[in-house]
């Protein structure tokens, strides 16, 4: 669950801090969608809308934030931090269109069509250009079907609240384990589209929430709400390439919490004076992990490893002979500790399995420090 970019910091800082921003940045977490018919359902009595399963309420929230037309302000609070920004949703025959402009900081504007997405930097005249098959922001919640998530959480649907003038019902999504956060969402009665999503810690403290201001639903859709701030014309485009990365041949190996399921193994190039670094990218259908593997070249070992949080998003570093190993993940601290901690290499390369890719192996709960 990608709730959105943070905070900004300064220009020296260390490397994972560095692809940290850049993961928040361009939600290089993750990805998946659905695509569904235009409209919005039928206004359900109260008694059908209590008579939802947990099942059926997972389902109709995940196909509600794409397959929904609806414009809004959103505002982001994790401590002291506050951000807002602007969405504008539709369906265009068929394809979800989308723009959404960040209204702090600095400017900058992502436009989507289906699975391409245009970010807009005007301080640089850029637009980077990049493939993702759905944008994993709110009021999309993860990109798990609801079985998925039913293995690694429970849900218990609560009383009606409201959020943005619109009646909402509260529903909690409680994690298993301690790997991973819990959520309380609530999502608007008729179309369960949802309106707020808070996250929890293990004492079930709201550690980061995310919520509609102002929210209009179903409306008809609206051209102009898509145009760009900004004419883009003479702007340089950027189209970072990646290519399917093979950690398995190269001996890497990643223990990982049990219920996430390998997405997609990559290589990208994360600045243009890097080399490739190899990501892989876990998901539980809620929450999302991504492993990298950066080569660094002659640099030494490092005495200790690093730790980084933006929200709910952590990090952590660790040199391993000559790469660096980070983790980030929205999901507690000692899970990417854990994770990163995990991650070895073969001294033996040449016995990787050729058919497969990253050796992945399951931990069922965090080891004891």
């Amino acid at each position: 669950m990608i709730f959105g970019s943070l905070v900004f910091l300064g220009d020296r800082m260390p490397t994972a801090v560095q692809l940290l921003l850049r993961v928040v940045q361009y939600g290089l977490l993750a990805s998946a969608a659905t695509a569904a018919t235009q409209g919005v359902p039928g206004r359900a009595q109260d008694s059908g809308a209590k008579a939802r399963s947990e099942v059926r309420w997972l389902q109709d929230m995940r196909s509600a934030a794409e397959r929904l037309n609806y414009v809004g302000t959103i505002v982001y609070q994790q401590g002291g931090a506050v951000r807002t920004s602007r969405i504008a949703h539709f369906l265009d025959g068929g394809t979800a269109v989308e723009r959404l402009q960040l209204l702090d900081g600095r400017p900058r504007e992502y436009l989507r069509r289906g699975d391409e997405v245009r970010c807009l930097f005007p301080d640089s005249r850029r637009v980077l250009v990049e493939q993702r098959p759905g944008m994993e922001v709110f009021p999309a919640l993860g990109s798990g079907g609801a079985s998925e998530i039913l293995e690694r959480y429970r849900v218990r649907i609560g009383q009606l609240d409201r959020v943005a003038g619109m009646q909402c019902r509260l529903l909690q999504i409680l994690p298993n384990d301690a790997m991973r956060f819990g959520y309380r969402v609530c999502a608007e009665e008729a179309t369960a589209l949802p309106l707020r999503a808070q996250t929890l810690n293990e004492r079930g403290d709201v550690i980061e929430q995310i919520a509609f201001a102002d929210l209009r639903l179903g409306i008809a859709l609206d051209r102009t709400q898509l145009r760009p701030s900004w004419a883009t014309t003479g702007w340089r485009v950027d189209r970072p390439e990646h290519r399917l990365g093979d950690l398995a041949r190269t001996g890497w190996q990643i223990a990982v919490p049990a219920g996430f399921r390998k997405l997609k193994e990559v290589a990208r190039r994360m600045s243009d004076d890097a080399g490739d670094t190899l990501q892989v990218v876990y998901s539980d259908g809620l929450a999302t992990l991504s492993v990298f593997i950066a080569d660094g070249g002659g640099k030494p070992a490092e005495a200790d490893d690093s730790a980084h949080t933006m929200g709910v998003t952590h990090a952590y570093s660790r040199r391993i002979e000559k790469s660096l190993v980070t983790v980030i993940g929205e999901v507690p601290a000692a899970t990417v500790r854990s994770v990163a901690q995990s991650v070895d290499v073969r001294a033996d390369k040449s016995e990787a399995p050729s058919n497969h890719k990253a050796t992945d192996r399951r931990v069922d709960a965090l080891p004891s420090r």
